[in-house]
């Protein structure tokens, strides 16, 4: 298994056990459920080159993060907060318009980070439909994937229009939604912002975001 370090590594003395709404820390070294989760949605590393690498790379500018513009030029972008990878209402958000534009799966690939010293990486493919009970199954492993603080991820699916940012190391936590210019109407109904959270948003963006996001 690609993913038998996973399992490992975030039992051994891992102090997030005690920081995750998710799972309790009595009940975090539940291996039946962490292996279960994995092997049903771990991305393995042929598909995600064969397939999904090519399209990440029609989404995203590779190699870049945060201050740095991540997209490519023809996608529009929304700002909002971040912190962690999803709460609930952000995924339930993000799966309402990802069903409008047709999607059937969607990967989470994580964003190697210069402080990372042998820690595991995330590389995850769900279908659209999952709910968010089956989402946060996985114990100590979908806890760490959804909630861990620090960690930054590449978030897309098949169709290449669309992808979700999570820079939760920037200085200031961010998601950058960005799409086509054809789905704009869809990603701004389900991420209305108020005005005030637009603006309080838009003082933490660096300086190439505020020139393209209004």
């Amino acid at each position: 298994m690609e993913q038998r370090k996973h399992l490992e590594y975030y039992t051994e003395n891992y102090w997030f056990s005690t920081s995750s709404t998710l799972v309790p820390s009595d009940q975090w070294e539940d291996k039946n459920l962490a292996e279960k989760y994995l092997r049903k949605y771990w991305l393995p590393e042929q598909e995600y080159l064969s397939l999904w690498k090519p399209i990440q790379d029609k989404v995203f500018v590779q190699g870049k993060s945060l201050p740095n513009l991540i997209y490519r030029p023809e996608f529009e972008m929304i700002a909002l907060r971040g912190g962690c990878l999803f709460l609930e209402e952000d995924f339930l958000q993000l799966q309402k318009a990802m069903q409008e534009v047709g999607e059937e799966y969607f990967v989470i690939i994580q964003h190697s980070q210069e402080f990372m010293e042998g820690e595991p990486m995330f590389r995850m493919k769900f279908p659209v439909n999952i709910t968010w009970e089956e989402l946060t199954s996985g114990n100590y492993i979908s806890a760490v994937l959804l909630e861990m603080s620090y960690n930054e991820y590449f978030v897309f699916g098949e169709n290449g229009n669309w992808g979700k940012y999570s820079a939760n190391d920037y200085e200031y936590p961010l998601d950058i939604i960005g799409f086509k210019p054809e789905l704009a109407h869809i990603f701004q109904e389900y991420f209305k912002q108020p005005k005030e959270e637009q603006e309080e948003i838009r003082e933490w963006l660096p300086q190439e975001y505020k020139k393209l996001i209004k």
